[in-house]
């Protein structure tokens, strides 16, 4: 059926290409938002970041997306496909969404346009920056169907400058016990769970790699979709404002092992990174580069997605409505395919915005919120709910005065910092994920996601504060009925302080 409503859309190319008035065709248009930014645009002589949707993957007829299909299949890595195998029909695992894009299409795109950023299967679109000009020729090529602005990025950034962070040393957890004993991850440490075995990804700033928190972690890859190199620790060919902080300090929540020190959920997974953020602007474009990031973290088999990163930018409350906004599409393509999205609910409660962040208001996405030690909202913590009236975030970890390690051009590889935000709160959501998928690996994105917020402090009255409250891993973990027989949800080790 998929393949028949393809070809539909191939044929309806065909008639597109057949010389036809713009009007029977229907012309491409160009979005609201995008003539905004035109219009800005022209006034400063500058290029403006630039969607540009294709009708169609260029495929001729029934065979040949057959043969696409076939070689997809071979370039996907395995744990991806068995991944998806627990939520699609095993006839169904490869889609025309996973199919690439046409290059005879990005080809022409690529010579009217001043530069290609990046592009996008699962949306079938390539993202340029092009001068007001270029996106009027653009307009004009047949197999393009829109073309629409590429939404500005509002990082979730801590809402307080870092504090220098002492050093006391405790048995194996130290400073970092409160963040994750808030959440009940200990007993779960006790009984053996990492994350083993579980690939989650981080999309966020630069990591620095040598910071000796990480010298247990296994990193299985690497991309930074900025520079478009394979290094996302700051190396020679970066510029010098070229930041790796934020990515440090969320990677050291979600899985850092510094006994003593600082002992993140998931210690144990398979580390994906992916660098999807330039932060060397006020006012950086990177919607196009976090798709791009999540598509190539599915593809290499990812079992969880953590990212502290949301966009606002020529989005209306409106648009956050859990379909609209192109990351929350993306997000939850991601979750269709098996994969679970943590993503942060953002630090605009006292702002103009006032709202959560999109992908966070995708309908599989578990957006995080944030509370400090006595399990208060934090003043900063974006509330809910979406624009269609559906409670977020779902659950919450702590925000507030987190202990995290550091990346400053003069801190060295043993520096730990103090920090704020949701940004903080979703990195150890996710680690409790990566334990959910160790102990039960055929769990779908939706059942981690039904565990987390059926166990979690305030499920039985949820709210747009706290959604279904603060997270228990050890009673998420126990609500099969084999771990529950354990009895490990009601152990908590005060002993590891």
């Amino acid at each position: 059926m998929k393949h028949r409503v393809f070809l539909a859309g191939l044929i309806l190319s065909i008639f597109a290409l057949s010389g036809r008035t713009p009007a029977e065709t229907g012309f491409p248009k160009i979005a609201p938002g995008l003539q905004a930014a035109m219009a800005a645009a022209e006034r400063e002589g500058r290029p403006v970041p630039v969607w540009v949707y294709l009708r169609d993957k260029g495929l001729a007829d029934d065979g040949a997306v057959r043969r696409a299909l076939t070689e997809r299949r071979l370039s996907l890595d395995e744990r991806a496909l068995r991944r998806r195998a627990k939520v699609l029909n095993p006839s169904a695992l490869i889609q025309s969404e996973d199919l690439p894009l046409a290059r005879s299409y990005t080809e022409a795109v690529r010579i009217r346009a001043t530069k290609v950023r990046a592009e996008s299967r699962w949306l079938n679109a390539v993202s340029v920056e092009a001068m007001p000009d270029e996106v009027r020729r653009l307009a004009g090529l047949d197999f393009v169907r829109e073309l629409a602005a590429v939404a500005g990025f509002r990082r979730d950034e801590e809402i307080a400058p870092f504090e220098t962070a002492p050093l006391p040393r405790g048995p194996l957890y130290g400073p970092s016990y409160r963040q994750v004993n808030q959440i009940n991850v200990p007993p779960l440490h006790l009984a053996g769970l990492s994350g083993r075995g579980v690939r989650v990804c981080l999309l966020d700033v630069g990591f620095r790699k040598s910071h000796q928190v990480f010298r247990f972690s296994r990193v299985i890859a690497e991309r930074d979709f900025v520079m478009k190199d394979n290094a996302v620790q700051r190396n020679p060919n970066d510029p010098k404002d070229y930041s790796d902080a934020h990515g440090t300090a969320t990677w050291s929540l979600l899985g850092g092992l510094a006994p003593g020190l600082l002992v993140g959920p998931a210690f144990g997974a398979d580390i994906i990174l992916g660098k999807t953020e330039d932060d060397r602007s006020e006012t950086p474009i990177e919607e196009d580069y976090w798709v791009a990031g999540i598509e190539w973290a599915e593809s290499l088999g990812a079992d969880v997605v953590s990212s502290s990163l949301g966009y606002t930018d020529w989005y209306l409350f409106k648009d956050l409505d859990g379909k609209t906004a192109v990351t929350t599409k993306a997000a939850n393509r991601a979750a269709s395919l098996g994969v679970v999205v943590v993503n942060a609910a953002g630090n605009d409660r006292r702002t103009a915005w006032g709202h959560i962040i999109a992908p966070a208001d995708g309908p599989d996405v578990i957006a995080v919120g944030a509370v400090d030690d006595d399990g208060r909202i934090a003043s900063f913590s974006s509330p809910g709910p979406t624009a269609d009236g559906r409670t977020k975030p779902e659950v919450c970890a702590l925000g507030v005065h987190n202990f995290v390690a550091a990346s400053t051009p003069t801190s060295g590889d043993t520096t730990y910092q103090w920090g704020n935000g949701t940004s903080y709160a979703t990195p150890l959501v996710a680690g409790v994920v990566a334990l959910l998928l160790e102990a039960h690996p055929d769990w779908t994105p939706k059942q981690v996601r039904d565990a987390l917020m059926k166990t979690a402090d305030a499920s039985g009255a949820p709210d747009n504060d706290y959604g279904w409250g603060i997270v228990n891993a050890a009673a998420a973990v126990a609500s099969s009925p084999a771990r529950a027989a354990a009895g490990i949800a009601g152990t908590r080790l005060y002993f590891f302080r």
